[in-house]
């Protein structure tokens, strides 16, 4: 969700180009941009942190290389939730998703996320939050998240916000 942001640690700001699902496209493409990431850990990543970086990578895409696996790492976090929730009488309605959302530009960064992969995400974390009876916000209206407006007056696709629309 955070590809390319450069203040999201050390490792995503050499991410970028990843489809959501990892399954959007054909496997030889993904293969592509997976080598075009490696290559850009290699060249411009501090020599001691590259062979974790590069394990990560491997690790994480491992995770969720499939639509079984990518399921079960994002029902993961709403599961957790819910038993807590019901651990300690708190109702659904009363949780609230915010915050959440895919990033479509690191500023003075130019690579764009496709909108049909920050639409599809924010489609799939609705309907997680909802199938639990949780509220949600996305986040966020402007800037590197924005669903409407970008950078500089620049307008965001309205792909993020047709999807959203479509839910009612």
């Amino acid at each position: 969700t955070h590809q390319g942001a450069t203040w999201a640690g050390d490792f995503i700001q050499y991410v970028t180009g990843l489809p959501y699902p990892l399954t959007a496209v054909p496997k030889p493409q993904l293969d592509v941009t997976l080598d075009t990431i490696r290559d850009q850990i290699r060249s411009e990543a501090p020599w001691a942190r590259q062979s974790g970086m590069l394990a990560y990578l491997d690790e994480q895409v491992a995770a969720m290389d499939s639509p079984e696996k990518l399921a079960a790492v994002m029902d993961a976090p709403f599961r957790t939730v819910d038993a807590w929730a019901k651990a300690n009488g708190i109702k659904p309605q009363d949780i609230t998703l915010g915050e959440f959302g895919m990033i479509r530009k690191e500023y003075g960064n130019g690579f764009v996320i496709p909108a049909a992969y920050r639409a599809a995400y924010v489609r799939d974390m609705i309907t997680r939050a909802e199938s639990h009876g949780f509220s949600w916000s996305v986040w966020s209206y402007g800037g590197a998240f924005g669903v409407v407006d970008a950078f500089d007056g620049e307008k965001a696709e309205p792909n993020v916000m047709d999807a959203i629309r479509s839910l009612r």
